[in-house]
């Protein structure tokens, strides 16, 4: 079941079923080495797929199809996207709630990391770390390629030190109409990993405010790049010495590889979607403007829903903002056969379920899975949604239910970060790693324990959250 709340969804699973499906899962990842490899291989497959329909989205122009057309475009698109979403429910049966995954692996490296100088967060971190260049990474680098070009002319240099972004937006095309061209290409090519599911996009102006702080801080093209370089070495070095420290078995590195795999596919599926839904807006614009709605709106329709809407002429359109405000999707299998409530009604079916509530009162200590290790202490700062950035500060411990990309200005800000769910495959986990950031994921509680301005001890090392001083 999931519930819908002014644009955030809640996803609710029965446990012992989600449960059970994680550990059968886990059964053939550890009974056959070639079914996790043909499971990834699959699903980078089905990426590809979604890539090349959303490309050729982008170069469609929807004013000149008629209705049932544009049925057609959404119906041949959503069949390739819900292939792939249905596909990556592998990864999150795994690896979410229970973390099943996550702590069949914890469990094996603890012996082997007894009488040893390793450290079991560390050395769970660094084995399930992918060195496979992704979107993020790719991105990465092109901007440092053109921060150097921008480092090399030392006028330019200081022009990007010295304006505000909305100046150099507005006086750049006058200035040098090549970098321009380049920055402007560069987001075309990779604005949409700014996109999450509903946009918007990063523009060149968020690219430019990233290439005036690195030259603000005087930063040095050529090493960041070496060093972007050496950090994937490093990786690649401390796997194989630990793999030959710890004296892994031959199944286990291959299941140990399979972790990387689904950590660096669960990046390249989330990046190939937001893709997508960067390209879909375009559609759903068209279809708004036919039938009088917004983007919003249209979103929040269901699969099954644009044929009514554009065909059969027969939605009920004051439902969509009934949705908006609060609703509810119970899935019976097809989306037709759904049970779908809004408002009292939705409140009142999820008052009639068996939903488990936990005690969490007088908790002094939390504890998680490592997904970056290290320890700091800071300020908790609760941040679930991009309105909640604004209260980050720097060197601040984010706190999350589950991070989104939606959150990455807030999460470049952060000491350490936090969230109630996940495991190796989550977002917090994979972003922690890329900057380096201690991180314990899947604490469940963490959110409703903490709150704004407590000081804690996050020992991510070690999974383990001290609470030292209530607001």
């Amino acid at each position: 079941m999931s519930t819908y709340k002014d644009n955030l969804c809640q996803l609710i699973v029965p446990k012992q079923e989600f449960y059970d499906i994680g550990l059968s899962i886990l059964d053939e990842v550890k009974g056959s080495p070639d079914w996790g490899k043909k499971y990834v291989a699959g699903l980078k497959q089905k990426e590809n797929k979604l890539y090349e329909a959303s490309y050729a989205l982008n170069g469609l122009n929807f004013k000149k199809f008629s209705d049932s057309e544009l049925l057609k475009v959404y119906e041949d698109y959503y069949h390739i996207y819900g292939e792939l979403h249905i596909y990556h429910w592998i990864q999150t049966a795994l690896d979410f709630d229970e973390n099943v995954f996550s702590k069949y692996l914890m469990a094996y490296l603890k012996d082997r990391v007894k009488g040893t100088q390793y450290s079991l967060g560390d050395v769970f971190s660094v084995l399930t770390t992918p060195t496979e260049e992704a979107k993020p990474t790719e991105e990465y680098r092109d901007l440092l390629l053109i921060f150097k070009d921008i480092a090399s002319r030392p006028e330019l240099k200081r022009y990007f030190i010295s304006t505000e972004t909305r100046i150099i937006v507005r006086e750049l095309p006058r200035i040098d109409k090549g970098v321009t061209a380049r920055i402007e290409k560069h987001a075309a090519e990779f604005g949409f990993l700014g996109y999450g599911t509903a946009g918007p996009a990063w523009d060149a102006a968020y690219f430019i405010d990233i290439l005036s702080s690195l030259a603000r801080q005087q930063s040095e093209p050529d090493r960041l790049l070496a060093d972007f370089e050496n950090n994937r070495r490093q990786i690649e070095s401390r796997q194989r010495q630990l793999e030959s420290d710890l004296k892994l078995d031959s199944d286990h590195i291959h299941i140990f590889q399979f972790a990387r795999d689904l950590v660096f596919t669960k990046g390249s599926r989330k990046d190939c979607m937001f893709h997508s839904y960067s390209v879909i807006e375009n559609l759903f614009k068209e279809i708004g403007q036919r039938r009088y709605l917004s983007l919003r709106q249209v979103r929040y329709l269901h699969p099954h829903e644009f044929r009514k809407l554009l065909v059969d002429d027969k939605f009920p359109i004051s439902i969509l903002n009934e949705r908006y405000q609060f609703s509810l999707n119970f899935s019976t299998g097809r989306f037709e056969e759904d049970l779908n409530l809004t408002g009292d009604k939705a409140r009142a079916f999820i008052d009639s379920l068996d939903i488990i509530q936990e005690d969490i009162s007088n908790i002094k200590i939390l504890y998680g899975d490592c997904a970056s290790p290290g320890r700091v202490r800071g300020e908790v700062k609760i941040i679930n949604t991009p309105e909640d950035m604004a209260k980050m500060n720097k060197g601040d411990i984010l706190v999350s239910f589950a991070t989104t990309p939606d959150l990455v200005p807030a999460i470049k800000k952060a000491a350490a970060i936090i969230t109630d769910a996940g495991g190796i495959t989550c977002h917090a986990a994979i972003i922690s790693r890329e900057l380096g950031v201690p991180c314990v994921v899947g604490t469940k509680i963490a959110t409703k324990v903490l709150h704004d301005h407590d000081i804690i001890d996050v020992n991510a090392t070690h999974g383990k959250v001290d609470i030292i001083k209530k607001k």
